[in-house]
């Protein structure tokens, strides 16, 4: 539980902090929120797993990685040196989803 929360506040800080250069359109800007929201998606799915059968904590856990970054593009709308992109957040789902679908089919491997 401690990794899952010092990974969400690592996401939340390095997003509202002013960065020069990061903010692209670029597929590397929307590979790193891929990669960065697969992650995070992982440390909710073993949160998560502790309490629920694997189905319910992989949707739990894939709509709680994208809100979170959804909420995060929010607030960078008000953020003078950040703006909200739907592409981040697409990124963020992408991302979750198809780690999650990863972890999800190993676990699933594992236990037979």
């Amino acid at each position: 539980m401690t990794a899952t929360i010092i990974w969400l506040l690592i996401i939340l800080v390095v997003s509202v902090i002013p960065s020069k250069g990061l903010e692209s359109n670029l597929p590397l800007d929307k590979v790193v929120h891929f990669i960065i929201y697969g992650i995070a998606v992982v440390f909710l799915l073993k949160v998560f797993r502790v309490s629920m059968p694997l189905r319910k904590a992989f949707w739990l856990a894939v709509l709680s990685a994208s809100a979170y970054g959804l909420v995060i593009e929010f607030i960078q709308s008000f953020l003078p040196c950040r703006s909200f992109s739907l592409g981040d957040g697409m990124a963020n789902f992408a991302g979750a989803l198809v780690f999650g679908i990863v972890y999800t089919i190993r676990e699933q491997r594992q236990d037979r």
